[in-house]
């Protein structure tokens, strides 16, 4: 089953002369618990290509299906973002007047769910990737590791369809790189689908397939990762 499909889509930003092609009819589909990791060097179109799959910036042209859904079609698209799609942002996004765990648990609870069942979930998520020792501090307490785990355990919680992540890995060590790949690739496991911005190969090589843009333009992509890392 496809989780994600892009078909055709372009981004423009402005007008005219100084307009900016961010993508050029980018056709990409992610099926049911893959992994697809997309490198290219800076500028190429990477997080605008996550934000474009995500919701959060809507294609010049072409189309985006999330589960079979048309974004352009959805009414509420912050509810299907908050129900489907876990991001993890580049900048994080952590809301610093939150608690690591309060910030874990804001989309489940904008989403209908109680107080304490939000708060159990999040408690798991933040356990699972070893955070939950700092869940009761406040961003400005963490160190930039700590809040990329944080980030990345709000992606996580609940039952999110697609997991899109932009460097998910910039603030962290070598082994904890590789723990958040592991968690990443657990949740492909378990059904959930994957598209992680990536520039190191060692991350790259967990993906299922690898995507490389430039320009805006998907230039290659290759059904077998450079290096094996699961």
């Amino acid at each position: 089953m496809t989780v994600l499909a892009l078909a055709g889509v372009t981004r423009v930003h402005g007008d005219g002369e100084t307009a900016v092609h961010a993508l050029k009819g980018v056709s990409l589909q992610i099926a049911e618990g893959e992994l697809v990791a997309v490198m290219g060097p800076s500028g190429s179109g990477k997080s605008t290509l996550l934000n474009v799959a995500g919701g959060l910036d809507r294609p010049t042209s072409g189309t985006v299906h999330i589960d079979g859904h048309d974004l352009a079609a959805v009414r509420d698209l912050a509810a299907l973002r908050r129900r489907s799609v876990g991001y993890v942002f580049q900048d994080l996004n952590l809301i610093t007047s939150l608690t690591a765990a309060e910030n874990v648990m804001l989309p489940r609870e904008l989403d209908g769910v109680r107080s304490r069942k939000a708060r159990e979930e999040a408690m798991a998520v933040l356990t699972e990737i070893g955070a939950e020792s700092f869940a009761d501090r406040f961003p400005d307490e963490l160190s930039g590791g700590q809040r990329q785990q944080v980030a990345i355990a709000r992606a996580l919680v609940g039952e999110r369809r697609l997991l899109l992540a932009d460097e998910p890995t910039g603030a962290l060590d070598t082994p904890g790189g590789d723990e958040i790949l592991r968690l990443l690739a657990a949740r492909c496991e378990a059904g959930a689908s994957v598209l992680l911005v990536t520039h190191e190969p060692r991350y790259a090589a967990w993906a299922d397939r690898v995507v490389f843009l430039r320009d805006g333009v998907v230039a290659d992509a290759t059904d077998v990762p450079m290096v094996s890392a699961r």
